[in-house]
């Protein structure tokens, strides 16, 4: 199977910032382009304006790295909802691949993986590299 496109989701995290980096590294191997995205949770009661500045800034920083690498990049914001939007995200996107963290905001480390991801493990039928 050929990887051409690889989606990477972050959310600010130190983890998601590394698995986005991993993500880069993987596609400057594979000659692919990395597509880094944040959905601004619509359930937050912040104000849009700081929601769409963090995820910018989220996405900024693993474009930044891509650009170091000269990997081919496109970024993604929306706000939505994360787990009903992953899927149309990686089906309108054409992804051949996600790479994400085992773990990004959650609190409680002691599970193999985040409900996010195991979300994401379960209803996605594309492969899953996890960090």
């Amino acid at each position: 199977m050929m990887y051409d496109r690889i989606l990477v989701t972050v959310d600010g995290s130190e983890e998601s910032k590394n698995a986005g980096f991993k993500a880069v590294d993987l596609a400057k191997q594979l000659d692919a382009t990395v597509v880094v995205t944040h959905i601004i949770d619509q359930r937050l009661s912040f104000t849009i304006d700081d929601l769409e500045d963090k995820g910018k800034e989220y996405i900024n920083i693993v474009r930044e790295y891509a650009t170091e690498q000269n990997v081919k990049s496109e970024d993604l914001l929306i706000y939505g909802s994360p787990k009903n939007d992953i899927m149309i995200i990686a089906r309108k996107s054409e992804a051949d691949m996600i790479v994400m963290s085992a773990h990004g905001n959650t609190k409680d480390k002691s599970s193999p993986m985040g409900g996010f991801t195991e979300f994401v493990l379960k209803n996605i039928d594309l492969p899953l590299l996890l960090f």
